[in-house]
């Protein structure tokens, strides 16, 4: 009689609780353990602590799981401020204190130029940080509505997409922080089926707020938050799926915020960073590390509505800023206007083009380039960018790893990575940011 071999079924542990010894942080801030043969990443722990876990996903090599109780706490461990630390997930470092968190950011960039790029020691210069809470001038604000259409608003859980009902958010500047108390009953008023998807809410000279409106804005709901801006002095408008509505006598897309002695109009549509005394601590290094002077023919890519660019054409011969999205190549021609800038012009251009050429005639004359790419980096920009054999290239990053990979090709052209330093953009977050200098040699 023939035997088969059956393998046994392995035993899932997902949903199980397990305690570990934490070994040492993984890439992105987690602690890694080991349990059997696998790389357990625990959220919430740090090296050298003892905790008990839950399992939250099981996979083939590597399992995933969340701190529950710590036995063994390291040194710097802290409380974390907010009380929706554990469930929200907008945040991922308030368990740890501020020394620490940027010890891990670095060590992630790092890691990722050692892995992607075979780049180490790298030339650090003392990270820009500024006030690590209160700090956020803009956030979207989930609503979901349960099996009774009650409004849930708050933000995302962790590792799901779920909402977390929120009271307060120590992370948002101080103008906000009274929002959630008053748009829960805001939005349980309103007439209709899950009328609100989001919220997006903006510091500026006064709260801005605008609703998300799925369909049409009825009469009736369009008095119930006109209503709210009379009462709370807050600019209100509606996007819904016609139109955008102002509510409050604001004009859509006249926000603004100042940089150095420059102010940018924006709608509340436009990128912007939302971390404003960091940013302005960042177009400040820029300049410094780019030892801009009077005769300085300057190229910023990816340049948005003029965040860099108005700033430095006050201090140089001329600027050209290159962007993908029509819409902002206009903001920031107007922000040129309003401002009384007249040295600087802007084109359209796709800068993630495989063979990206320059739509202008005069690109050899530029003496230096400063680009600001999102997270896909600037693969598609940077040849163009080492034929033109400028003395220096700032490059502001939002993604280790694109800028690794474009750090590159600049050194294979010639460039030496002559600065880096880490943004904390971000307090209380994974996400990191980075500014290197690369030098022609």
């Amino acid at each position: 009689m023939v035997k088969i071999f059956k393998a046994q079924k392995r035993q899932s542990v997902s949903g199980q609780k397990l305690e570990l010894d934490i070994l040492r942080f993984d890439i992105n801030g987690d602690g890694v353990a080991r349990h059997g043969k696998k790389s357990v990443f625990v959220s919430g722990a740090l090296p050298g602590e003892k905790v008990q876990v839950r399992v939250t996903t099981e996979h083939a090599k590597y399992l995933r799981a969340q701190a529950l109780n710590v036995a063994k706490p390291h040194a710097q461990r802290v409380t974390p401020q907010c009380a929706h630390f554990y469930q929200c997930g907008g945040c991922d470092f308030q368990h740890m204190d501020r020394e620490l968190e940027l010890e891990v950011k670095k060590y992630k960039i790092d890691e990722v130029f050692k892995r992607n790029a075979g780049i180490e020691n790298l030339p650090w210069q003392p990270p820009l940080t500024a006030e690590s809470w209160h700090y956020r001038r803009k956030a979207r604000i989930g609503v979901q509505y349960n099996r009774l259409n009650e409004p849930l608003v708050g933000f995302r859980q962790k590792n799901a997409s779920h909402i977390t009902p929120i009271k307060s958010c120590p992370v948002l500047e101080p103008s906000l922080q009274g929002l959630f108390e008053q748009l829960q009953p805001l939005v349980s008023l309103l007439q209709g089926h899950q009328v609100i998807g989001h919220i997006e809410a903006i510091a500026t000279d006064t709260v801005t707020l605008i609703f998300r409106y799925v369909g049409k804005l009825g009469e009736q709901n369009r008095r119930r938050l006109t209503e709210f801006a009379e009462q709370t002095g807050y600019r209100v408008f509606v996007t819904d799926d016609q139109q955008n509505h102002a509510l409050s006598g604001g004009v859509f897309d006249q926000l603004s915020y100042q940089i150095d002695d420059c102010h940018l109009y924006f709608s509340p549509k436009d990128f912007i960073q939302v971390n404003g005394q960091l940013n302005q601590m960042m177009v400040t290094q820029a300049m410094d590390w780019l030892q801009l002077n009077p005769n300085d023919r300057v190229l910023d890519l990816f340049c948005g509505l003029g965040n860099f660019s108005l700033p430095i054409a006050r201090k140089v011969q001329s600027l050209t800023g290159i962007e993908g999205v029509m819409d902002m190549v206009n903001r920031a021609q107007d922000n040129a206007r309003r401002n009384q800038i007249d040295n600087c012009q802007f084109y359209q251009a796709d800068l993630n083009c495989s063979e990206l050429s320059w739509p202008w005639p005069d690109a050899r004359e530029f003496t230096k380039v400063l680009l600001d790419p999102a997270r896909a980096g600037a693969i598609g920009a940077i040849k163009p960018i080492a034929e033109l054999g400028v003395d220096k290239v700032l490059y502001i990053s939002c993604d280790a790893a694109t800028m690794a990979r474009d750090s590159q090709l600049l050194i294979s052209a010639g460039y030496t990575l002559e600065k880096i330093s880490l943004l904390d953009m971000f307090a209380q977050t994974r996400h990191v940011e980075t500014m290197a200098l690369f030098t022609k040699t």
